[in-house]
């Protein structure tokens, strides 16, 4: 789609004067950016969810939504398991280090004290 052809969607959608406002002068500041792009798909969403909402209909009811928010729980789930495993990894290789430097301090020490 052209510029002009979004700011026609922007203009003939449901949206709020304000919100209108406020997307065309992006698009036309800043072009069809991607920032722009994902600002347009969030106020259409929105405008969209509360369409449903209206209507009384919950969305998060359907197979297509609890299969994509399973995917995303397995998606974090993985993270913090990646995340705590670095941290694991971090933990012992700061007592390793803390038991090296220790040790190479006691050895410093008594080569000082033999001298």
């Amino acid at each position: 789609m052209t510029r002009e052809e979004v700011i026609t969607l922007v203009q003939d959608s449901d949206l709020n004067e304000t919100v209108q406002t406020a997307l065309i002068k992006r698009i036309t500041e800043e072009g069809l950016t991607q920032d722009v792009l994902d600002a347009l798909k969030e106020a259409f969403q929105t405008e969209i969810d509360k369409g449903f909402e209206t209507l009384g209909i919950d969305i998060s009811d359907t197979p297509e939504y609890k299969e994509k928010e399973a995917a995303m729980v397995k998606e974090v789930e993985a993270a913090k398991a990646d995340f705590d495993s670095a941290m694991a990894d971090i933990d012992q290789q700061t007592k390793t280090l803390q038991q090296e430097t220790s040790k190479a301090l006691d050895e410093l020490e008594a080569e000082v004290i033999r001298e």
